[in-house]
């Protein structure tokens, strides 16, 4: 039966499809009696298509003007080629060839004996330069032309004359173009013609161009961040806080829509740290050195089915310069009176079959924070604290890694990774406490919480090219060791010393996860792609909670509140999944299932519990062009079914007291959380969007407040029936003047908890409007709002939050060193509000951070040499390593 079990993982479906034609996808560009070279070079940078020519047929003096808003490619072709007399023709690989009408004209006149000539084109170390541009010349004159293959052989047709000498003009983008005489012959044997690099730098140019900020696939819409107002002068984090659609609380947890929590990848590489670690580090990020952000509210089947609120995907640029390339960056910034700092580099070496990475950064910073909590109970006491808090906190983290092609179409990487962090708060809060009758008591608390987390990573990764057209094999084995030491003490004194508190707790943890996985994507055809996996995860965490207590002036274990937790965790894995596109329609179908084995022991009560569970997770896309318009109007739907698997530490069944007033109870009986999410997305005129969608979650997992009878409010995270959520978003680029350019996101959300016997439900809305003002020379100016409306979270209803960006940005060096001014909150109106009610206790809550920052940053790009492609090293423990 076991067996039975398992070999349920993978199934097969096989649907039709196609591939849209290159020249058929749609791009804006925009420029004015510009050299032609230049618009065709912008041309193909936005495309993703390669554009193959002669020097000696696109010529230096050739001009061209468009102004195209998401135009299709031959469309743009066509408007700037004809009137140079030139024409295109589109080939296999996404080529795109150009040639002379005055020459394809001549050549079909001619009627003499047709004659071939076979040759080759290498580079320096001997290897082919695919895709070179072949000119046939006799003095001034252009005879015919060629462009190879991607194995750099080229053959080319003419009526050639025995004795005659001819010149052939070899040409390639990136390398010096190189001539070499012949005297042809009908044995006539060619050596491989050699191309060396172009190690010159590209002249300043003036095309202003730009592609839509936000495109939509099957199972996913891109947020656009080269060539957008997004890409200049701001961070990773930045970018997310104005992606549309993207929520970031200010804890720097990231929402899609509303939803629960999301998974961050960078380069397929899941960020596994915490919310407030993350936010850090995504500052450290440039956003120059984005390329593109894949927001995934439904992830398909061949990601973990864990994880409601979906992925969000941070893909870097992959270009980089052989040899020693790099960045440096410092950031230092004032909030309000502490600093912080920050400093970070990384480099990439590659030589011959190697190619090294690694990157480090430092900072430190410290903030000052305002507090105050008041607790109205059914009896009518309260409670009042009013707290200032002082963080200190410095990270240092490491990097590297290399990669050996052993081949082609074979690579072998490793990378590891050390994040070290810690973490000091400290809290002094003025407490007054009153009966029903009025009397009341004062005191003072004083905490000290030092967090020390740190993480050791390695993986190893195998990948093999199966052929041309994408077909892959990967083989990923991965390991992460988490160790945390974390320390508190809290001493309290009242007016009623009897109320005099002195107390400690310990609970260092250690979480140990190995995982394996293999995938498998096949193009059946250049329209068929199917994809299969397998994978294997089991986890360890090793958690002790000891509590002390200080009398008769010695520190006593308080064995009630102290215990030893060992948690273990098998998941076996497995997906397939078709996608397609058939004329005008994409579908995407996928099956995942996923079976969890886990195992609790509290060692110190001899208490164990076991769970074991099969589930299946289906997903479906689908993606419909409604029109065949410039701009065309396209519908799109989404399903998939979720998963979220409870916190190590929340199943850690401990009582750990982290205040007078405040207790942090676990649950063993967590189970997990599942739902159905259904979106309807519609695409139509300049690339505004629509959405609708809807969510049903069961089993939700919450941390719920429980007021208890001693005025204790305690923290658990639980289960409750369900969530139900559901609602309507709008995305809209405007573009105002030729210089200044808005973003406008808005969304309305409704969201209904069941919570034990009452429910609980808001409507709320969301705007987000960046606006970028781009000046001359270099300069430009962002304005950026985020504005919310109350929402609700669990049994607590939170306040609306408003927030206003401001920034300057000057770039100098050829782009290459960068200065902003940045200020952040400008109005100094956000801050955090809520209030919390169950069982007729009523907890109001107010926080206010240093939000209001002014500072700069600074940034210089190091680049050197001939370009290569930066190696994707990936990691399997994803999900797993996020729920440490």
């Amino acid at each position: 039966m076991k067996l039975a079990r398992r070999v349920v993982f993978i199934f097969i479906m096989i649907v039709w499809c196609v591939s849209v034609h290159a020249q058929s996808r749609k791009v804006s560009v925009t420029a004015l009696n510009q050299p032609l070279k230049t618009v065709l070079d912008q041309l193909q940078q936005l495309s993703g298509y390669n554009m193959i020519y002669s020097d000696e047929v696109v010529l230096d003096s050739m001009r061209a003007s468009v102004d195209a808003h998401r135009l299709t490619v031959a469309a743009i072709l066509n408007h700037i080629l004809a009137p140079n007399g030139l024409f295109y023709t589109s080939r296999a690989g996404n080529l795109i060839v150009i040639g002379s009408i005055a020459l394809r004209d001549q050549h079909r006149s001619l009627q003499p004996v047709i004659k071939t000539l076979d040759g080759q084109i290498i580079d320096a170390d001997r290897k082919p330069v695919p895709y070179a541009s072949v000119t046939l010349m006799t003095g001034s004159t252009i005879l015919s032309g060629t462009a190879g293959e991607d194995d750099g052989r080229f053959r080319m047709s003419y009526p050639f004359e025995p004795g005659k000498t001819y010149r052939l003009q070899v040409s390639s983008v990136g390398y010096k173009p190189v001539g070499v005489t012949i005297t042809f012959s009908d044995t006539l044997q060619l050596k491989p013609l050699l191309l060396e690099k172009d190690k010159s730098s590209m002249g300043n140019v003036t095309v202003a161009a730009s592609r839509p900020m936000v495109e939509r696939s099957a199972d996913r819409y891109i947020v656009n961040v080269e060539g957008t107002p997004l890409a200049d002068g701001n961070n990773a984090l930045e970018v997310l806080q104005k992606a549309p659609g993207i929520w970031v609380d200010p804890n720097g947890v990231i929402r899609i829509h509303g939803n629960g929590s999301v998974t961050v990848m960078i380069n397929d590489v899941v960020q596994r740290m915490s919310a407030s670690d993350l936010a850090e580090y995504l500052r450290t990020i440039r956003s120059e050195n984005i390329k593109k952000i894949e927001v995934i509210a439904n992830p398909p089947a061949e990601y973990e089915a864990s994880g409601t609120g979906g992925i969000v995907h941070i893909v870097l640029k992959k270009a980089r310069d052989e040899g020693f390339t790099g960045q440096v960056s410092a950031v230092y910034k004032q909030q309000k009176g502490k600093p912080y700092l920050s400093a970070g580099i990384s480099a990439q070496y590659k030589i011959k079959k190697f190619y090294f990475f690694g990157n480090g950064s430092v900072s430190k910073e410290e903030q000052v924070y305002y507090a105050r909590t008041v607790n109205t109970y059914k009896d009518n006491s309260t409670y009042d604290g009013i707290t200032d808090r002082v963080n200190n906190n410095r990270q240092t983290t490491y990097q590297g890694g290399m990669v050996y092609d052993i081949s082609e179409n074979q690579s072998l990487s490793f990378q590891a990774g050390a994040t070290g962090t810690n973490l000091l708060r400290n809290f002094k809060t003025d407490i007054t406490l009153k009966d029903g009758a009025g009397t009341g008591v004062t005191g003072t608390s004083v905490t000290g919480w030092n967090r020390k987390p740190g993480l050791t990573t390695g993986t190893l990764n195998y990948s093999y090219k199966l052929d041309t057209l994408g077909s892959v094999f990967k083989i990923l084995a991965d390991y992460v060791n988490g160790e945390k030491a974390e320390n508190m003490q809290v001493a309290s004194r009242y007016t009623d010393p009897l109320m005099d508190t002195l107390y400690r707790n310990s609970y260092p943890s250690n979480t140990q996860i190995y995982s394996g996985q293999a995938d498998y994507l096949k193009y059946l055809t250049k329209r068929t792609k199917l994809q299969a996996g397998a994978k294997y995860v089991t986890a360890r965490r090793d958690n002790t909670t000891t509590t002390e207590y200080f009398a008769a002036d010695t520190w006593l274990v308080n064995t009630d509140a102290s215990n030893r937790f060992v948690y273990d965790e098998n998941l076996l894995m497995g997906y397939t999944a078709m996608e397609t596109s058939v004329k005008k329609t994409s579908v995407k179908l996928g099956l995942r299932a996923e079976e969890t084995y886990m195992k609790g022991n509290n060692v110190t009560s001899e208490q164990q519990f076991t769970r074991k569970y099969l589930n299946l997770f289906p997903s479906a896309f689908l993606l419909q062009q409604l029109n065949d318009k410039p701009v065309p109007a396209s519908l799109s739907f989404s399903y998939s079914r979720r998963i979220r698997r409870p916190q190590f530490s929340d199943l850690n069944p401990f009582r750990l007291r982290i205040g007078d007033y405040s207790v942090v109870v676990g649950n063993p009986d967590l189970l997990p959380e599942y739902s159905n999410n259904f979106k309807l997305g519609y695409n139509f005129w300049k690339g505004y969007m629509l959405n609708l969608q809807y969510q049903r979650t069961h089993n939700i997992i919450a941390e719920f407040a429980n007021p208890q009878e001693d005025g204790v409010i305690e923290y658990q995270t639980r289960n409750f029936k369900y969530r139900t959520s559901y609602g309507a978003s709008v995305y809209a680029p405007v573009k105002i003047t030729s210089w200044w350019t808005a973003n406008i996101y808005a969304g309305l959300f409704h969201t209904a908890y069941t919570i034990d016997d009452f429910q609980l439900a808001q409507t709320a809305c969301y705007l987000n409007s960046y606006e970028t003002f781009t000046l001359k020379k270099n300069f430009d100016v962002t304005l950026s709002t985020v504005y919310s409306s109350p929402y609700i979270s669990g049994n607590t209803r939170n306040a609306s939050m408003f927030i206003t960006d401001l920034s300057f940005g000057k770039k100098f060096f050829d782009n290459k060193l960068r200065m902003r001014l940045n200020i952040t909150d400008l109005f100094n109106t956000f801050r955090e509000k809520s209030l919390t009610t169950y069982d007729g206790v009523r907890i109001d809550f107010y926080q206010k951070r240093p939000t209001r920052t002014v500072g700069i940053s600074v940034s210089y790009l190091l680049n050197a040499g001939k370009k290569i492609k930066d190696k994707k090293v990936e990691q399997s423990a994803e999900e797993e390593k996020s729920r440490i």
